[in-house]
């Protein structure tokens, strides 16, 4: 039991602070304008790093070029309007491809098995023969 008590009553040596010690040990201290110019310096030359050069800017709009030209051709083929290149994204070809393959059953013209529903012709109207007419008729006001 002599050993334990032994080993109770010996400390573990201390290492004074360098400022207990009166040694600065070579450690600066900064203060924050300083710490914020050093991280603003950093940051700064971390973003020229990143900066696209001006042959990458060039080959990113020629690719987006070709992305939108390839969407135009696929709606070309599928028989839509080419106004819908300002609507949807072209940057993925593919994601523009099955955008452009559910626009007809999301319009109710085609089933999601893919079969295609009967077009609905509405006869002309009597009056003037316009579905604008057709339609601003329906949303008429009733004269009481």
């Amino acid at each position: 039991m002599n050993e334990n008590t032994d080993q109770n009553t010996k400390q573990q040596p201390t290492t004074p602070t360098p400022e207990a010690a009166g040694d600065q040990g070579g450690a600066r201290t900064f203060t924050q304008e300083e710490v914020n110019r050093i991280v603003s310096e950093r940051l700064t030359r971390d973003r020229a790093d990143r900066a696209p050069s001006p042959e990458d800017e060039r080959e990113q709009a020629l690719k987006a070029r070709e992305a939108r030209l390839d969407c135009r051709e696929y709606l070309s083929s599928k028989g839509h309007p080419a106004e819908l290149l300002d609507i949807l994204d072209t940057s993925d070809v593919e994601k523009f491809k099955a955008a452009v393959d559910r626009l007809p059953v999301l319009f109710g013209l085609q089933t999601a098995s893919g079969k295609k529903l009967p077009q609905i012709v509405l006869p002309p109207s009597s009056r003037s023969g316009g579905i604008a007419d057709r339609i601003a008729e329906a949303f008429k006001s009733p004269g009481i």
